[in-house]
């Protein structure tokens, strides 16, 4: 039957569950750094003072979204393999990422001194770790770009105690004048990274505009106890990076072979991230006392979001693998305005049913906006799955 998606052309756990399992481990060592920052700012700090931390902690994610939009994810998108044109890439980009995380760390300082303690103390705390986490981060991603992932492993459990110099090793980054690094990315990266950097502004203003209304609407010890919950119960956070890790250069990869057998690996990354977040959060929901024995008994009373913070969890996963072929296939308008919407559904359902039912009305407006955002995403593949082999036009 035609637009039917056929078996794989290669074995489906080396072409896409080995190296999804590969970027869990590698994520679960990362992400391991910011889950004790979690755990122990709120065994200190209680939910108010967990609350305060994890404003400047946003600022940090809001960074390192920036970067990937504008230089990580087109590099990664126009060179997936070891060659003489991927290694410029990959140098430029390292340099371009040391440049920009080092001007970020000051500017995150000085707003830390400008803005109020309530603000400004969780910048001020993350200023002088921007430089070697953004970095890291960019050389990670070049290691799985390269098919060594099992390295990125090392790199990932070493960063806990030494951060990025081992996966900048690993990347065997030498590096460029910036001048030349900014040259290849106006030439190479410029014309995807203008709409994913677009859509990275949008999505990440609205997004820490979101942070800031419902730390005002919920105040700051609800708000604790929402991000406390989120980071028990919300695997995606973990998931999500571990899969664009091998994801993006595979189906980078596999999209010159056509849209057909791409769109067939994304979904299979779709459906892989949407069952194990499913399994995790089914798991987790029995065990409601993990979230008190971790954070202390003050956040026993947050045990009512777990439900719809699961939900939401659910319902946003397919998204992450159904999103690897639009970037892939440089699809920038898409992304554009698929980012923006799902931004302002979350800030607009959350900050309104916040504000009327409090943290359970938050909860629940964040999986409402998951809820519309996918159905929105099904409208968009819809053309594809029915009829996969035409060829995408680049609009990036």
């Amino acid at each position: 039957m035609p637009g039917r998606f056929e078996r794989l052309p290669r074995a489906w756990a080396s072409r896409v569950a080995k190296p999804f399992s590969i970027g869990v481990v590698a994520q679960g060592f990362s992400a391991a750094t910011n889950f004790a920052l979690a755990v122990i700012g709120g065994q200190i700090l209680g939910p108010a003072g967990l609350g305060r931390l994890l404003i400047g902690f946003a600022a940090y994610v809001m960074l390192l979204g920036f970067l990937r939009a504008l230089v990580t994810e087109p590099m990664i998108a126009r060179t997936t393999e070891t060659t003489t044109r991927a290694d410029l890439a990959s140098r430029s980009a390292l340099t371009i990422a040391f440049a920009a995380s080092l001007a970020a760390a000051v500017l995150l300082a000085l707003l830390g001194f400008m803005l109020p303690s309530q603000v400004g103390q969780g910048m001020l705390l993350f200023a002088p770790w921007l430089v070697p986490a953004l970095v890291q981060d960019m050389a990670r991603s070049i290691v799985f770009r390269d098919r060594t992932g099992p390295s990125a492993v090392l790199s990932d459990a070493t960063w806990l105690v030494a951060m990025a110099a081992v996966a900048l090793r690993q990347a065997g980054w030498r590096p460029v004048p910036l001048k030349r690094a900014a040259a290849w990315w106006r030439r190479d990266a410029r014309p995807l990274a203008g709409w994913l950097g677009t859509q990275a502004l949008l999505y990440n203003v609205a997004s820490y505009a979101t942070v800031l209304l419902l730390a005002a609407v919920l105040g700051a010890a609800a708000y604790g106890g929402f991000r406390a919950v989120q980071s028990v119960f919300a695997p995606l956070s973990l998931l999500g990076p571990a899969l664009a890790l091998p994801g993006l250069p595979m189906v980078s990869r596999v999209i010159r072979e056509g849209n057909r057998p791409a769109i067939r690996v994304a979904v299979q990354y779709a459906a892989m991230i949407t069952a194990v977040t499913a399994a995790y959060v089914s798991i987790l929901y029995f065990i409601p006392a993990a979230l008190p024995f971790l954070f202390g008994d003050d956040f026993s009373r947050f045990e009512s979001i777990i439900a719809p913070v699961g939900l939401w969890q659910i319902l946003a996963a397919p998204s992450f693998g159904l999103l690897l072929f639009l970037k892939a296939a440089q699809q920038g308008r898409t992304l554009l305005w698929l980012g923006t919407v799902n931004a302002l559904l979350y800030m607009a359902l959350t900050v309104a049913l916040g504000a009327a039912y409090g943290v359970s009305g938050a909860a629940w407006g964040a999986a409402a906006s998951a809820a519309v955002g996918l159905v929105i995403l099904g409208f968009v593949f819809m053309p594809h799955f029915r009829a996969p082999g035409a060829d995408l036009p680049q609009n990036a």
